[in-house]
């Protein structure tokens, strides 16, 4: 990692712990809350829905960014989920972003277990790839900060060695702040009895990992989890069949047009937009049997306007953005 991508990080999770983001934020979406469900012991709770640079990002002032200095209510930290199972009071996060010291607290404070004087760790990471915004929180559990003690991470078998062979992830495996374990495309890992986690490839841009997406399956629903893919068309799976067997489906939604970034080559980027979600699974929503949400938002996206056209246009075909703090009961 180049060193002003960890100059970034610091200074982003500095500035996560000052926007006040907790689990009774209110939402500028109030909408998007998804209430009214019946609830489980099993819970997944939205830490976050920007891309890998958070909102407001650092050094831009595009109209998105401004409101969200301006109102901390259209701030977004980095993509992530919370899995909780209430009963056993235990809680794994899905990607460990620089966001994650606030992302944690939301986790305990739904759990109601941050009054307890003793450290609160995770009991399990789970890592999609090797991004920035999706493991660089592995930082807060080394020497410098938390320290915890074999805190299981759960990863593919490429991204297992790349944080073994590269400092300074290897220190953490090396002093044992961190066990790493692979997880296996064909076997379903078990989080608790009521949880369960399956995992499977999808193409990305993988320099220094491959890609996963995931299905977290509680006693009565399931929920899709894709927040990097390069396209819906690169896949080896339908994207409509595999929305059709969840009850609930949260995905890749970085940009919303091809409008937003002048200049820049989508296809390096490899994100598929918004509008070509919204055509390829039309037929489902229209059905309503899965609720489908896009998280991994990019400042610039435009959909991040809430009296703007594209949001507008999004929910009118049945979709939804996903919110910070949003819960989703299996």
């Amino acid at each position: 990692m180049e060193r002003r991508d960890f100059l970034n990080i610091c200074v982003w999770s500095f500035v996560g712990l000052n926007i006040h983001f907790s689990s009774n934020k209110l939402s500028a979406f109030p909408e998007d809350l998804n209430k009214d469900q019946e609830e489980t012991e099993v819970l997944v709770k939205v830490l976050g829905t920007a891309q890998d640079g958070g909102l407001p990002q650092i050094g831009c002032y595009c109209r998105n960014c401004i409101r969200a200095r301006e109102d901390h209510r259209f701030s977004r930290l980095i993509s992530s989920l919370a899995i909780l199972d209430l009963k056993e009071k235990k809680y794994f996060i899905l990607d460990a972003t620089p966001d994650i010291r606030v992302q944690s607290h939301m986790a305990l404070t739904r759990l109601g277990l941050e009054q307890q004087k003793r450290k609160n760790s995770p009991h399990a990471i789970i890592l999609s790839h090797a991004h920035i915004g999706h493991y660089t929180g592995l930082m807060f559990f080394g020497y410098e900060a938390m320290s915890t003690h074999k805190l299981p991470v759960y990863c593919s078998p490429r991204l297992r060695d790349f944080l073994t062979k590269n400092g300074p992830w290897s220190q953490l495996v090396r002093l044992e702040n961190i066990s790493l374990f692979t997880l296996s495309f064909k076997k379903t890992l078990f989080l608790t009895p009521r949880i369960s986690i399956s995992s499977f490839l999808v193409p990305h841009r993988d320099e220094y990992s491959d890609t996963l997406g995931f299905i977290i399956a509680g006693k009565k629903k399931k929920l899709l989890y894709i927040p990097d893919i390069q396209s819906w068309e690169a896949w080896n799976r339908s994207i409509e069949e595999e929305t059709k067997k969840v009850n609930y489906a949260i995905l890749d939604g970085t940009f919303f047009c091809s409008e937003e970034l002048p200049g820049r080559n989508f296809t390096k980027i490899g994100h598929p937009f918004i509008t070509t979600s919204l055509e390829t699974l039309k037929d489902v929503a229209k059905k309503g049997k899965t609720k489908i949400y896009f998280t991994h938002l990019n400042h610039t996206n435009l959909a991040l306007d809430p009296e703007g056209k594209a949001l507008k246009e999004i929910k009118t075909k049945g979709f939804n953005l996903a919110s910070d703090g949003m819960e989703f009961f299996l």
